[in-house]
């Protein structure tokens, strides 16, 4: 029982945070002091199977990798076992290690693993150590899950927009102590932008109106289900309340920018909606600048998005189109100054 303070005072540092991220790295932070791996990583899959992130803790250092990048053969042989049969998983690799993987849980998105590297063979204790701490993670990932993502969509909700703009700048990385955060790849798009776009439902009054609220909430959810389906897995999206959405994506320019949210809009212009028929978006975006605030980022895509809806609607607008065209100029907005459609 020497050990039982220590495990109270990590359950309690670890379930008093209210932070998905940062939540995983005390998650490793934890697990080190107890298991003292040569390697240790929280590795998530996308649908299809790909790896799609890494938060992996080396030698004291993290690194958080994005993207497409390359996994080896002997993590993934393991990784693909786990996948199967949901059953943690070790073997011993030429190197002479023993890399060892668990599930950790399951998302709309991705399958997230635990997978460790060690010298030897993992004894009792260090089982039952790794295997509670990932199921207090589990329980507790669902209470903060619940709590920052919309009810009826599913998306992230507005709460959680200002931690994420943060940790899309790296201004806010986890309190890590002595672990420092070694650095961050994005590996899909080399320099590539992020740029936010703000979409908004054409005439959804008249749907809830004309169909009733139940017709106009399965407009809402098979509208998220489209931005699922059209925009990647590194890309985040959020309900702001009612009929307005917000999208965060990475490309190269606005061009591309561009090409990703007609894609959108597209989609959803085609779309046969149940009972209601067809439905169109209006997008107002922006390039997100480090050192703009996220509320004047928000009103300069609200700026688009009312030049949209007041020209036809249907249509992208990016604010750098206003710039350009002198329907628009650059001024700070102070946090709560921002009204929505």
């Amino acid at each position: 029982m020497t050990n039982a303070p220590r495990i109270l005072d990590k359950l309690v540092n670890l379930t008093a945070i209210h932070d998905l991220e940062i939540m995983e790295f005390s998650l490793l932070k934890t697990l080190v002091e107890f298991v003292r791996p040569r390697e240790l990583s929280i590795l998530k899959l996308d649908r299809r199977g790909k790896p799609c992130y890494r938060l992996h803790l080396k030698q004291s250092k993290y690194e958080v990798i994005t993207g497409d990048f390359p996994v080896s053969d002997d993590v993934s042989s393991v990784v693909d076992f786990v996948h199967r049969t949901k059953q943690s998983f070790s073997r011993r690799v030429d190197s002479g290690c023993l890399v060892s993987a668990w599930h950790i849980l399951r998302t709309k998105a991705q399958d997230a693993f635990l997978v460790l590297v060690t010298e030897n063979e993992l004894n009792k204790f260090d089982s039952h150590i790794i295997s509670g701490f990932l199921q207090v993670y589990r329980n507790f990932y669902e209470v903060l899950s619940e709590s920052q993502h919309d009810q009826l969509t599913g998306l992230a909700n507005r709460k959680t927009f200002e931690e994420i703009v943060n940790r899309i700048h790296s201004l806010s990385l986890p309190e890590t102590d002595d672990v420092m955060v070694e650095r961050r790849k994005f590996t899909d798009d080399g320099e590539a932008s992020f740029w936010l776009g703000m979409a908004d439902v054409d005439n959804f009054k008249r749907i809830n109106d004309s169909w009733g609220h139940l017709y106009g909430d399965e407009v809402l959810l098979l509208i998220s289900q489209l931005m699922q389906n059209h925009f990647r897995e590194s890309d985040y999206l959020f309900r702001f309340g009612g009929e307005e959405f917000v999208i965060i994506i990475r490309a190269g320019n606005l061009k591309d920018a561009r090409l990703a949210f007609e894609r959108f809009r597209i989609a959803v212009e085609e779309h046969e909606f149940p009972q209601v028929g067809q439905i169109t978006v209006s997008i107002g975006a922006v390039k997100l600048e480090q050192n703009v605030f996220s509320a004047t980022l928000l009103d300069y895509a609200d700026k688009a998005l009312y030049h949209a809806k007041h020209n036809g609607r249907n249509q992208v607008v990016f604010f750098e189109d206003l710039l350009l065209a002198g329907l628009a100029s650059v001024e700070e907005v102070r946090t709560g100054d921002v009204e929505f459609f």
